[in-house]
């Protein structure tokens, strides 16, 4: 799939997200799509790493999103787009809902793309771990 259409995929999905659709977000998610979480914050009530699945991809998006009082995703940059992989540079910027701590955060993430629908998505501090995940040399 060309990579144009897989980032807009991405976008499509973040817009999803950002609204609380989340069934638009699912529709281009394979049915064993694996969402990987990077961080734990006290306000979100997540039980688990890897949430595999449109149901778990849901529940995992509701979760997260419960667990904030103001929350904005961004897509900074397209860091590299190629074949399968898309990576990704975020910014997370929020105050938990309960705690009140303020969070101002860039993650990487490697979206895997297999036949026009996202596979995998992994999460990584640093443009060089993500870039490595996706076999992209730098």
């Amino acid at each position: 799939m060309p990579a144009e259409e897989n980032i807009a995929l991405i976008h499509r999905g973040l817009d999803a997200f950002s609204r609380g659709d989340f069934d638009a977000g699912v529709e281009d998610m394979q049915p064993d799509v694996e969402w990987h979480v990077s961080f734990r914050l006290p306000d979100l009530p997540l039980d688990k790493a890897v949430y595999q699945g449109h149901d778990e991809v849901r529940r995992l998006w509701a979760a997260f999103r419960s667990g904030w009082a103001e929350l904005t995703v961004t897509l900074e940059e397209v860091v590299d787009a190629r074949e399968d992989f898309v990576v990704v540079r975020t910014r997370f910027v929020g105050r938990g809902s309960a705690s009140g701590i303020e969070v101002d955060r860039t993650i990487f993430y490697v979206f895997e793309i297999v036949a026009g629908k996202l596979k995998r998505l992994r999460p990584f501090d640093t443009e060089a771990e993500a870039l490595e995940a996706a076999g992209i040399e730098e």
